[in-house]
């Protein structure tokens, strides 16, 4: 639980430093669509434990997808993706 307040915690100050005029001067989109990718990863891991585990699954599933579309979004805002 408290590795899940941690990655949370730092996300969404990733988001709200994201926000600033000096992050967005620096283009640290990139960066942070990585950062949400990872955190979705890390929720899905603690999706499958839960599941071994035979615990609630459903809060770290949305997470998880709450955080794969924060980096999908991301990544279209810094044009990784390129145009569409």
């Amino acid at each position: 639980m408290i590795a899940t307040i941690i990655v949370v915690a730092l996300l969404l100050g990733g988001l709200a430093l994201g926000r600033t005029r000096l992050m967005k001067g620096l283009n640290t989109k990139r960066f942070m669509s990585l950062v949400y990718a990872a955190a979705a990863v890390y929720f899905a891991v603690c999706a499958y434990d839960a599941i071994i585990g035979h615990a609630r699954v459903w809060p770290h599933v949305v997470l998880s997808v709450i955080f794969l579309a924060g980096a999908i979004d991301s990544a279209r805002a810094s044009r990784v993706f390129g145009r569409s």
